[in-house]
This record gives C-alpha cells, sequence and structure tokens, in this order.
C-alpha cells in the first residue's frame, strides 16, 4: 500500500467527487419544487424567471452526471491500477521467497496449493484493493455525506432515518464471520483439488499403467464435494446476508416517508427537502447492499490474505551466516565431520558420520535404499543442514560460505535431468549466462552434439515439459553439458545411470569420464558397475559408513559392497562401454 499510495490515493480522489456528485443529484428536482413549482396547483404558466430557473435545474442534472462519470473513470482507473500492481509485487514477492525456502519447507507441502497460493489467491488480493475496498469506501462515504446533509435540513428526520444503521453494523459482524470462515473452508479444499490434479496429471503414464483413472476421479470427486459443500454455505449465508440488508433499506425509506410527511405537514421542511430525504432514502439501500456484498467479499479476500501471509512468514530459510564469504574457485576438499541428520526428529537418517574427500579425487557412495547416501550428497550441497556436526567445503564449514559461491562451486547431476519448457540451447545454458559457442562446446564434450544435430531445430529446438521425446540418456546427456558449461570444482552426481538400461549405461559412463575428469566427484549410486570407476568406495548402511575403501579391494572382502557387486552381475551382466568421440580425444 506504501509503494503504490499515489494510485489508491487518485482513485480515492475520484471517489470523493463521485460522492459529491451523488449527493447533490437530488438537489435540482428540489429546486424545481420549492422555486419552480412552489405551492401552484393545477395548470400554470411558468414566466420568464421561473423558465431560466427551469432551465438552470436541467443544466445542473447534466453536470452532475458528467462529475460523477468523471469520478467514476478516475475512482475505477485508479483502484484498479493499484489492484493490479498490488497483486503483481504480491505474485513476486510470494514465488521469490518461495524460492528462498529451504527443500524440507517444500519437502512438506503440496505443490498444487503453493500453486493456487501464488496465483488465485494473490489475484485476490489486488481485487480486495481494487474493487472490494474502494466500493465500500465509496459507501461509507455516501452514508456519511448523507448523515450531513440530512442533519442539515431536519436533524429529527436524519436521527429517524439512521436509526436503522447500528442494526445493519451487527449483522454484517455477525455474517462476516461466518463467511470467512466458510471461505478458509473454500481456499483449503481447492489447494488440495490443486494438489491432486497436479499430482496426477504430471505421473499420467503411471495412472495409465496401472488403471488408475477410477480411483484418482474418485479423489477429486471427494475434495470437489467438499468444496462444493463449503460454497453452498457460503452462498447461503451472502444471500441471507443480503436478505437482511433488503429488508433494513426498506424499512428506512418507510420510516421517512412516513415521518417526513409529518415534518412537511408541521412546516419543519419543504416538499422539496422532503423529495430530497426520500431520493437519499433510496439510496441507502444500495450503499448498504454494497457494504453488505463487498463485506463477504472482503472476509473471502482476507482469508486468501491469510494464505499469502503465512507463506511470506515462514522462516525455513537457508540464510548466510554473518561474516560469509566468497572465495575464488574452491580447490575441492569435502568432509563431513561427526554428521548426524534427520528429516523428522523420530527417525534419524545419518549418525555420527566422518569422511574426507580429497582434491580431485573420485568418491561413489553406495548402499540399500534408505541407507542415507543421497543424505549425504543433499548435505554436501547444502540442500539442508546438519542437525549435528558440520560439513566443509575447503576446511571451512559450508554454513561460512556464501550460498551463492557453494551453488557455483557444486555441480549437481540428478538421476532423471529436470528440462524445462523452452530450446535446448536453453536447457543447457540454464542458470548461467553463456555464447552458443560455449554451449555447443559443453554438448559436444557431454557427448550431446551428435543427436542434438539430428533434432529438426538443432540447438533451438524447442522441448516440452520435462523434455518429452527424449529417451533418459539423452536427457542425462543434456544434464551432463549443463554442468560442463558451468565449469564447477566439485560434482555430485545422484544416481545418473537409475532407470538406464546396461548398454545406455555403459556409454553414458563414457560421457561422466569427461565431466568428472580434474574435479572432486562424490557419485551417489546404486551402480556397481559405476562405483567401480571411482578411486574409491563409501558403503552407507543404517545411516552409518561401514566400509571405505579402494573398489578392487572391497570387491573381494566379505562385505555388504562385494555381495551388491555379485546380485547386481547376475541380475544384469557388464555392457561395454561406448565413449564418446569428445570424451576419448581429449583423452
Amino acid at each position: 500500500m506504501r509503494r503504490h499510495w499515489l494510485a489508491l490515493l487518485s482513485g480515492g480522489s475520484g471517489a470523493v467527487v463521485l460522492t459529491l456528485a451523488q449527493l447533490a443529484q437530488p438537489f435540482p428536482l428540489q429546486w424545481v419544487i420549492d422555486h419552480v413549482i412552489g405551492d401552484k396547483t393545477g395548470g400554470f404558466g411558468l414566466d420568464g424567471a421561473g423558465l431560466r430557473e427551469l432551465w438552470i435545474a436541467g443544466i445542473a442534472v447534466v453536470l452532475v452526471s458528467g462529475v460523477s462519470a468523471a469520478g467514476t473513470f478516475v475512482a475505477e482507473i485508479g483502484l484498479s491500477r493499484a489492484g493490479e500492481r498490488i497483486a503483481h509485487d504480491l505474485r513476486v514477492a510470494t514465488y521469490a521467497h518461495l524460492q528462498r525456502l529451504s527443500l524440507a519447507f517444500h519437502d512438506r507441502r503440496q505443490k498444487g496449493d503453493l500453486v493456487t497460493r501464488l496465483t488465485e489467491d494473490a489475484n485476490q488480493v489486488g481485487e480486495l484493493f481494487s474493487e472490494s475496498i474502494g466500493t465500500m469506501t465509496q459507501a461509507v462515504l455516501i452514508l456519511v455525506g448523507m448523515a450531513a446533509v440530512t442533519v442539515v435540513l431536519d436533524p429529527l428526520l436524519a436521527i429517524a432515518m439512521f436509526a436503522v444503521t447500528p442494526v445493519l453494523g451487527l449483522v454484517t459482524v455477525h455474517y462476516r464471520r461466518k463467511v470467512k470462515l466458510a471461505a478458509r473452508h473454500q481456499r483449503a479444499s481447492e489447494g488440495e483439488i490443486a494438489s491432486l490434479a497436479a499430482e496426477s496429471l504430471s505421473a499420467m503414464r503411471v495412472v495409465k499403467a496401472f488403471g488408475g483413472e477410477r480411483y484418482e476421479h474418485e479423489r477429486v470427486l471427494d475434495r470437489s464435494l467438499q468444496r462444493r459443500q463449503f460454497g453452498m454455505v457460503a452462498a447461503g449465508l451472502e444471500a441471507r446476508f443480503g436478505g437482511a440488508v433488503e429488508v433494513i433499506g426498506a424499512t428506512t425509506m418507510a420510516v421517512v416517508l412516513v415521518f417526513g410527511t409529518y415534518r412537511v405537514a408541521a412546516g419543519a421542511i419543504s416538499p422539496g427537502a422532503l423529495v430530497v430525504f426520500v431520493q437519499y432514502s433510496r439510496k441507502v439501500y444500495q450503499p448498504l447492499k454494497d457494504i453488505a456484498k463487498q463485506s463477504s467479499k472482503v472476509a473471502k479476500r482476507m482469508a486468501r490474505a491469510d494464505r499469502i501471509a503465512e507463506l511470506l512468514s515462514a522462516d525455513q530459510v537457508l540464510e548466510d551466516r554473518p561474516g560469509a564469504v566468497a572465495g575464488g574457485r574452491a580447490a575441492g576438499q569435502v568432509a563431513l565431520d561427526g554428521v548426524s541428520f534427520s528429516y523428522d526428529a523420530a527417525r534419524p537418517v545419518l549418525e555420527d558420520v566422518s569422511l574426507r574427500v580429497r582434491p580431485g579425487e573420485h568418491v561413489a557412495v553406495v548402499g540399500a535404499s534408505g541407507a542415507g547416501k543421497s543424505t549425504i550428497g543433499a548435505l554436501i550441497a547444502r540442500f539442508y543442514d546438519p542437525s549435528a556436526g558440520r560439513v566443509e567445503i575447503d576446511g571451512r564449514d559450508a554454513r561460512d560460505w556464501s550460498l551463492p559461491w557453494l551453488r557455483d562451486q557444486i555441480g549437481i547431476l540428478l538421476q532423471d535431468t529436470v528440462l524445462f519448457t523452452g530450446t535446448v540451447a536453453e536447457n543447457i545454458a540454464y542458470g548461467a549466462t553463456a555464447t552458443r559457442e560455449e554451449i555447443v562446446a559443453a554438448a559436444q564434450a557431454g557427448g550431446a552434439h551428435d543427436f542434438i544435430a539430428r533434432l529438426p531445430g538443432g540447438y533451438d529446438e524447442p522441448l516440452g515439459p520435462q523434455g518429452v521425446g527424449l529417451s533418459g540418456g539423452q536427457r542425462q546427456r543434456l544434464g551432463i553439458a549443463r554442468v560442463l558449461l558451468r565449469n564447477p570444482p566439485i560434482l555430485l552426481l545422484d544416481e545418473p545411470t537409475t532407470g538406464l538400461d546396461a548398454l545406455s549405461e555403459a556409454n553414458l559412463v563414457g560421457s561422466l569420464r569427461g565431466l568428472m575428469r580434474g574435479r572432486t566427484t562424490i557419485i551417489v549410486t546404486h551402480s556397481m558397475s559405476l562405483a567401480a570407476t571411482a578411486d574409491r568406495v563409501l558403503v552407507v548402511d543404517g545411516g552409518r559408513i561401514v566400509q571405505d575403501g579402494a573398489p578392487a579391494d572391497l570387491a573381494v572382502q566379505r562385505g555388504p559392497f562385494r555381495r551388491m557387486t555379485v546380485e547386481q552381475t547376475i541380475e544384469r551382466p557388464p555392457a561395454p562401454v561406448t565413449v564418446p568421440a569428445a570424451v576419448a580425444g581429449a583423452g
């Protein structure tokens, strides 16, 4: 509001002008009744003075309407601009805050609900200013103006006219509380529906494969029925609220008509003044109705504002420590010193884990699913901070390095490279500024150039959501090119060959060798053939490191590494490795 005070002030000024014009509308009619018609009865003629006053009154009606139109235009433009700008600021601020929040926050929140807050809720808060507050402010101004004018004309009749206003206040407070509660339930149901739909639509292959269409339909149907019920409750409350206000407005007009006639008969006011009172009593109905209608909308939109405020107040943010530094290029030394971590306090994932990786060393972290190996990678990347102990980069606690610097030093290749809607070149250069020559060089080094060249648009070929149409190996090669373009000294490969067949995995390993050359590399993997390419293997079991040594040494020792190697060899014999030409030439 402070940032957009000028637009709000413009809208408020227009509302004031509009109010003054509407208050002035009955006075030309009063003038005609009291001064042109007067006490004349039957037919009568208009003399020069009467005709002149009649024309002045007619022109005044047109001028008042013109001023009213101008005030309406200024008010709507000003408030609409303010509402759109406030909604824009909220969207941007909320999205930026969501980007800053840690993975621990995002792991526990439904994505559809966050998207709903970012879009629909922000828009509704903007409309709170552009529509609801503007309409209610204008209604209040008209009521206050009517009260001031009528008190000047006749205080007793004014008191009678506004005697029902306290009743309106009580009715408004009563219904607004109920409508806001119903609106909060509506928003929660809508967030659940959006989350379920997003989850189902993003996993449509799984839904189709397991025949889950009916199950997904029933899940959304249940939530939609809940949303419908809350909507019907809110609609019923609004209808009763509007009906109550309509009865209050009709009562006001009846009181003015009856009591005002007595006041005219007593000579306290003129017939023209009674006409002003009657006109105002008819207009009181509209501001009261506007207040009634917008009060329920304000309640709903305040519920939306509460949802955005909840996000903006979330403090699960990974922040730099005071005095955090950003050095030059990291040497690549990585260490965990007595690290413990848990996503849930009741279920520890890592317990007192310590390890050291020398600059340029390649270390594979293997273990059964749920053993904690991916968590080690996540802590090194500082997606999370440890519950106890410390993660060190070049001998300094990772929390003492600035987060932007740390992100530049660690390149991450996930088990399924995430591709965004855009061209191939834009996906390779994601998060970086690079020339076309640098993008092509990274693709060649990562073994992706050949298949990119065969695409109809080459590097300008648009990719659909998640890179639909590309194989898993092709997506991973694009991921390798993306990491190579950043040229980080530390690599974190998290299950880079998962989901690939033996031949595709073997060919991808050739590209990974070029990626890992000269860099400190931590490979989190289930693949024993990939682990065998490392200088050293760490076996994680139950949140602890139970084996540590060269892969050739561990392969002949009794223990989990040997057992996993034998089991995987039986399941899938090794395939020959094809090294990309660019990598072979580099070697």
